[in-house]
């Protein structure tokens, strides 16, 4: 591993550019392998048995059902995190942002196959105004943190507590079998916008210029959950 001297805001202009560059092509490599990977699986069948496997599941554990998906999601995205912080070994952040890019693309099947079902086939109707909507917040939202110079980092306090408040939400929901609705979904795209700048603040404020891959993860990660409650936003509003 090279050496990492340097916070990004106390880098060079070069060494902070290269930063840059180097975290969000990572961070646009990671959706690619997203895309590409939702697209294998409903193309090659595999989605379909997801579902399948997810509703024999639901018939077994009952409202119990989603909690095990949950579950067995943090439990992979704690490995994959732990991975992605090794700085000893670039190639386990590599290994860890490819396991968490995996995870999502199939915790992201169900809520892909509700938008095809709803939409007859034409996912689009969803999906591109949703991914429009979230690729606007997110540069909204980053023009915000690099060129306001504001301290982001009051915003700790609301991301804990808020994402306390959201597990134990989503707990509640999952345990007596409640759709959220759309008014949760707009208060999660809140708070993913809230999170998106505080982690935005805290890769350009504590972390080196030789973090790229473990920013990129940090980055995706708030990008890919955002998308997912735009969408779920999306849905909501048309079966209202």
């Amino acid at each position: 591993m090279e050496n990492a001297p340097f916070i990004v805001s106390q880098a060079s202009e070069t060494d902070r550019a290269t930063f840059y560059r180097r975290t969000y092509a990572h961070v646009a490599g990671a959706f690619a392998g997203f895309a590409s990977l939702l697209y294998a699986f409903f193309v090659s069948g595999i989605a379909e048995s997801i579902m399948v496997g997810l509703m024999k599941l639901t018939q077994a554990a009952g409202t119990f059902s989603w909690l095990i998906v949950l579950a067995v999601f943090w439990g992979g995205t704690y490995v994959a995190q732990k991975m992605a912080t090794n700085r000893a070994s670039r190639p386990s952040q590599y290994l860890g942002l490819g396991l968490y890019v995996l995870l999502q693309a199939l915790i992201f099947i169900p809520v892909i196959y509700v938008v095809a079902l709803q939409t007859h086939g034409d996912i689009a109707q969803i999906l591109f105004p949703a991914c429009a909507v979230t690729g606007a917040l997110v540069l909204g939202l980053s023009v915000a943190v690099f060129f306001t110079g504001v301290n982001f980092s009051f915003l700790r306090i609301v991301v804990v507590v808020g994402s306390i408040c959201a597990l134990g939400a989503i707990l509640v929901f999952s345990l007596m079998g409640i759709n959220p609705g759309t008014w949760f979904a707009l208060a999660m795209i809140l708070l993913m916008s809230t999170v998106i700048l505080y982690q935005t603040w805290v890769i350009k404020d504590e972390c080196s210029t030789e973090d790229y891959v473990l920013a990129a993860m940090i980055l995706f990660s708030a990008f890919v959950t955002l998308l997912w409650y735009v969408i779920q936003f999306f849905l909501g509003r048309r079966s209202e």
